[in-house]
């Protein structure tokens, strides 16, 4: 297999609110003719077209949780593609595969009762929900909880593709359990988790620690995301002194 076909597009690198540099979460992962988005934070169907990549050509959407800055744009993008369709007069929709933490479908239903009312309006989503493995095409995700907030289940990725692995934290909290986190980690070829705070908190992690987690799991390389506008520079800093670690910024492209 030939690995030059996994690639990984940063759509937004930062956190709830925009910012004229960082859109919220949203990571592109292609192999092997296959596009999965890891979350699909506000913005990420536009940042999608901005880069010319048609959001009907999705297989997979990795929802990691459901604050909006992870998952607001998830049901845009199946109700974008849909009036597409209409438009282009095509009534066989492509599929779109969700995989997510518990009730995902249930969530996505009662989003669909606010913004989507027409009930003989149909799209094609097959929703896999919790802990579990799956597949796409010559991608394996596995999913695993992660310990983020206490009003719904959060979970992580770690996605194989031949010989490559890329683990996907999305927001962990300070206190997930440090040991299981580096089995979970252990010898990716890149880590995709957040950094950018300095103290220890209930719902997000430090870079120490992560610095800490890419030593012990000999992870090759960490790309820094979730930035907080005013945590940018320091974050910045931080990463320069070490080589392993990159500063996500939107757009950004890296191959494996």
């Amino acid at each position: 297999m030939d690995m030059s076909h996994i690639k990984l597009t940063v759509l937004g690198s930062g956190t709830m609110m925009p910012t004229k540099e960082r859109n919220p979460s949203g990571f592109l992962l292609e192999a092997n003719e296959k596009r999965v988005l890891l979350d699909c934070g506000h913005g990420t169907v536009s940042r999608l077209v901005d880069l010319g990549i048609d959001p009907q050509t999705i297989d997979a959407v990795f929802i990691s949780h459901f604050h909006t800055d992870h998952f607001g744009d998830a049901f845009n993008l199946v109700h974008a593609r849909f009036v597409e369709d209409i438009y282009q007069d095509k009534h066989d929709h492509k599929e779109i595969l969700f995989i997510g933490p518990e009730d995902i479908e249930k969530r996505f239903g009662l989003w669909r009762q606010v913004f989507w009312v027409e009930p003989k309006e149909h799209y094609p989503i097959v929703f896999k929900e919790g802990v579990g493995e799956y597949r796409v095409g010559d991608i394996r995700i596995e999913t695993f909880e992660v310990k983020h907030v206490q009003w719904f289940q959060s979970v992580g990725a770690k996605i194989t593709v031949g010989n490559k692995t890329i683990v996907y934290t999305g927001d962990i909290g300070s206190d997930h359990d440090f040991n299981l986190l580096t089995e979970q980690t252990r010898d990716a070829d890149l880590l995709i988790t957040e950094a950018s705070y300095e103290q220890l908190t209930p719902n997000h992690f430090t870079f120490p620690q992560v610095v800490e987690l890419a030593e012990k799991a000999n992870i090759a390389k960490v790309l820094v995301v979730h930035l907080r506008p005013q945590m940018v520079e320091r974050t910045r800093e931080l990463v320069a002194g070490n080589p392993k670690f990159q500063l996500a910024e939107d757009k950004t492209v890296i191959t494996l």
